[in-house]
C-alpha cells in the first residue's frame, strides 16, 4: 500500500496554485471539475500527489493551533537547499513559522512555513 494524495481545502486557488507550482516548483497535473468543487493536482516527485480542492459553496474557515489534539499537523518535504528555499519564501511573502535551524536530535536542518491556506509545511535538509 502507498499514499495516493494529500488533500487541502483551499481559501484561494490562484494563490495556492502559484505557491505549489511556481514557488515550490511542483508540476501541475490535471484539473477535474466535480460539479460542486474542482480538484487541482500537483506532483510530488516520488510521493503522493497534492490535491487542492475549491468548493463552490463557502463553508467557512478553521484556524486551530498547531498543538490542537486530533489535528493533522503538517506535511514535510525533503529539500536539497533549505537556505535558497528560505530566500524564495522571503522574496514571495510566504509566512515563515521557523527560520532554518539545526534539529540536533534528528540530525537535520528544517524550515517551517505556511501555505496560502494556513497549512503548516516543514522542509527538511539532511
Amino acid at each position: 500500500m502507498k499514499a495516493d494524495h494529500i488533500t487541502i481545502n483551499v481559501t484561494d486557488m490562484k494563490r495556492s496554485e502559484d505557491f505549489y507550482g511556481r514557488i515550490l516548483g511542483l508540476k501541475q497535473l490535471d484539473t477535474v471539475d466535480m460539479g460542486d468543487h474542482e480538484l487541482h493536482y500537483f506532483e510530488i516527485p516520488g510521493g503522493p500527489r497534492i490535491e487542492l480542492i475549491s468548493y463552490t459553496d463557502d463553508f467557512g474557515e478553521m484556524h486551530p493551533d498547531s498543538r490542537t489534539a486530533g489535528l493533522f499537523r503538517h506535511l514535510a518535504f525533503d529539500c536539497e537547499d533549505i537556505d535558497a528555499l528560505f530566500k524564495t519564501f522571503k522574496e514571495n511573502g510566504v509566512t515563515v513559522i521557523q527560520e532554518p535551524a539545526m534539529v540536533e536530535k534528528l540530525k537535520f536542518r528544517n524550515l517551517m512555513a505556511k501555505d496560502p491556506n494556513g497549512v503548516e509545511l516543514e522542509f527538511i535538509q539532511y
